[in-house]
């Protein structure tokens, strides 16, 4: 029955079962390892071709190149998208506005010829009057191409701005010391590095990173840091602060070695750029040490983090929020056997709201520790901070908490009432005439800071922008442009305004003013560095005069008031015009304007929206 349906049933007890001959079950037998054989031989093949026989480790040789400290950062960065092509919209933009213009101004000219009629010829060939009439089309040209500003905005643009002398007021007098246990703000002036008492190793690396002579607070922290004793420093921004605290722990992890795989040193810092170049310098500090560190911040790779932090790294710089998540969901990483607790810029931390999760770190670090507080500005929470996590604190005030650098020269401009719109046109004067390269241009918001890139860009100036609404990634790499010179200004909200040492800053402009005159000795002190000379020009309004008048009173060089030369204001009002044209034919929906075009399909808008005629105004 089953054959005839074409199946095959299954073999019963007394069927006979057949048997294969044992020849090929032979064959089957060699065939199996003759293939693995085959296999074996392929993959020590591929192993051979992977090492080259003739590779030698050597030294580099040169002069000391300190970017390999942020090569692991960088590895650690997740890999994202390229950053936004803004810059080439905003160069297809110009190209636009100038092809437009040079018609413009041609048909301009055919109609002056066509209402002046022709002119008696002088005797030659004609050809050669067309030639020289093409010749001198050509050469305006060129002319228009090469600058943008007419002759009498020439005129205007270089004249020179007008500086006076803000009369200023009697210093306050310096806090007093309440609450601390010694002070040892005076400090011996001729302390160099070697009279330190650090290890070679140290002292190697100072030399390699060509550090000369210790700074103020270098002088005063250091020897005070090496003794084992809670610090409370207080020094203007730029004057060396990290290294202050770096080499005192050091030189306690070198004295001291330890005993198991353990965290002994804890940095808390308020932003992952300044975490990144604190790791930067520590591991500089280090490299000729037997001393691990380990960064942990957002933006960067988790996992990694988790994996170093498991290691046990001797020093560990971290954010508040992303050290409270590795604690809560790394078990094995504890704080119980730090040994120095320091926290860099105390204030901003506060400011971040991080003041419970900065408690809970103390809370869970080792009771027996030496703390050290660093902050640019001493305020009524610092104090508070210092009397929780300190015992008997040294107090190291080399400047108070609003002088600015030493070498900073301070100037304003002044908005009156109804010229408040006037802000934008102002600093792309300033930019373009007077300030072109090394500047800092911070904002109050990341919205304006973006269309301040937009608009700066228009105008023909190379420029970048640091703000939070930026990836990780595209933060380092605004930064690394600005360093390498390769952008000349960049515009940055408060995110960039603490503890971030760019070198080279000429100038800081501050679009308005900040909220608190902490804040703004942050911000002015991104120049004037380590000792150099720097400037600074702030935009004041008649609400900001009151803030002014504080600098002012606690300025010890003489402030100036930079004032504007006569008809540029009118000249740049003009400028405006065109922009302002279209936007008014863009509500009655005539003209599109490609600067309205721009700024909505950057921010990811229609230009129907009437934001962008505002935006356009």
């Amino acid at each position: 029955m089953l054959a005839e349906l074409g199946l095959i049933g299954t073999i019963g007890e007394d069927d006979e079962v057949p048997v294969e001959p044992e020849s090929d079950s032979g064959d089957e037998e060699e065939e199996g390892p003759i293939v693995l054989g085959r296999k074996q031989k392929a993959l020590q093949k591929n192993r051979s071709a992977d090492f080259n026989p003739d590779f030698v480790f050597t030294e580099k040789e040169g002069m000391y190149d300190g970017s390999w400290a942020l090569a692991d950062v960088m590895s650690q960065l997740k890999k994202k998208r390229a950053a936004t092509t803004l810059d080439e919209k905003i160069e297809k933009v110009r190209k636009k506005r100038k092809t437009e213009d040079k018609e413009a101004k041609a048909g301009k000219l055919e109609e002056k010829e066509a209402k002046v009629g022709p002119e008696p010829e002088e005797p030659g060939d004609p050809e050669q009057g067309d030639l020289a009439g093409t010749e001198e089309e050509a050469g305006s040209a060129e002319e228009e191409s090469e600058s943008e500003y007419s002759a009498a905005e020439e005129d205007i643009l270089t004249k020179a701005d007008t500086l006076k002398v803000k009369e200023r007021r009697k210093k306050k007098k310096g806090q007093e010391a309440g609450g601390f246990f010694e002070d040892a703000s005076q400090y011996d002036e001729n302390l160099s590095f070697q009279d330190m008492n650090l290890s070679r190793p140290l002292l190697k690396a100072i030399t390699a990173m060509g550090f000369k002579q210790p700074t103020p607070i270098q002088k005063a922290c250091i020897p005070v840091g090496l003794l084992g004793k809670d610090i409370c420093a207080c020094a203007a921004t730029g004057t060396g602060k990290t290294a202050a605290f770096a080499l005192p722990v050091l030189e306690r992890l070198i004295y001291k070695p330890r005993q198991g795989p353990v965290t002994r040193v804890l940095v808390l810092v308020p932003t992952r750029e300044l975490g990144i170049q604190v790791h930067s310098v520590t591991k500089q500090l280090a490299q000729f040490c037997n001393i691990t560190t380990c960064l942990a911040v957002g933006g960067l790779d988790v996992k990694s983090q988790e994996a170093a932090l498991r290691a046990a790294p001797d020093i560990l710089i971290a954010t508040p929020g992303r050290l409270i998540d590795h604690l809560h969901n790394c078990p094995s990483f504890h704080l119980s056997s730090i040994e120095v607790l320091i926290l860099d810029e105390a204030d901003r931390m506060l400011d971040e709201y991080f003041e419970e999760q900065m408690k809970e770190i103390i809370r869970m670090c080792s009771h027996h520790r030496q703390t050290m507080l660093f902050s640019a500005t001493m305020t009524d929470e610092v104090k508070d901070l210092a009397s929780v996590s300190l015992k008997n604190p040294v107090r190291v005030f080399v400047n108070s908490n609003t002088d600015v650098a030493p070498f900073l020269r301070q100037e304003f401009i002044r908005i009156r009432p109804n010229r408040e719109g006037d802000r934008e046109a102002i600093v792309a004067a300033l930019l373009t005439r007077t300030f072109t390269d090394h500047v800092m241009l911070f904002t109050q918001t990341k919205k304006q800071a973006h269309r301040m890139h937009i608009l700066l860009g228009l105008l023909g100036l190379q420029v970048g922008e640091l703000h939070g609404n930026l990836s990780q990634t595209q933060r380092l790499e605004a930064l690394r442009r600005f360093k390498d010179e390769q952008i000349d200004i960049l515009v940055a909200t408060d995110v960039a305004a603490r503890g971030l040492d760019i070198e080279g800053v000429k100038t800081v402009i501050n679009f308005t003013m900040p909220n608190t005159i902490k804040h703004y000795v942050h911000r002015v002190g991104r120049t004037a560095r380590a000792g150099r000379a720097g400037r600074s020009v702030s935009l004041v309004g008649e609400e900001e005069r009151k803030m002014l008048k504080e600098i002012v009173k606690a300025a010890k060089a003489p402030v100036k008031a930079r004032i504007l030369p006569q008809g540029e204001e009118a000249q740049l009002e003009q400028g405006g015009q065109r922009v302002a044209s279209e936007s008014g034919a863009l509500q009655s929906g005539q003209l599109e304007s490609p600067l309205c075009h721009l700024l909505a399909e950057s921010l990811g808008r229609s230009t129907s929206l009437p934001w962008a005629v505002g935006f356009c105004v």
